[in-house]
């Protein structure tokens, strides 16, 4: 059964990327994927998504912490992941909500609930980049 969220993975290598999403959706999230900051902007014009997980180390000029912020600012919330530890003090620093790889499909879950209690809280209105916003989100 698909749990109610929509989760848009963002990951530019081709095997975490599928990795990552067999992961979301064995847990029964429904899901999208992209490789870019680009592919990411067209995907949340096109679609209403809950959580965004993001992995920090992107190809130049994209920064993972620069794509949380846009996904953020369309209402989303935010996970983080990186295999590169040198990002942790920044990660902590951030106040975004993290994950290290090779991290647990359990600790992926708990935070993903987390995040998305935290925007049902805020009752948070999706906005395309046009500045329309999507149909409220009935819970």
């Amino acid at each position: 059964m698909a749990r109610i969220c929509k989760v848009l993975i963002v990951e530019n290598d081709d095997n975490v990327r599928d990795l990552l999403a067999d992961v979301v959706e064995d847990e029964g999230y429904l899901f999208a994927s992209v490789k870019s900051g680009r592919e990411m902007g067209a995907a949340l014009d096109e679609d209403d998504y809950d959580i965004v997980i993001v992995d920090v180390t992107q190809p130049p000029p994209e920064d993972g912490f620069a794509l949380a912020r846009v996904a953020r600012e369309q209402g989303c919330g935010v996970i983080l992941i990186t295999g590169d530890h040198h990002h942790i003090e920044r990660l902590q620093a951030s106040g975004e909500h993290f994950l290290l790889k090779p991290f647990k499909v359990r600790h992926l879950t708990a935070l993903a609930d987390k995040v998305l209690a935290e925007i049902a809280a805020q009752c948070v209105r999706r906005k395309r980049s046009d500045g329309s916003f999507f149909a409220s989100r009935t819970w």
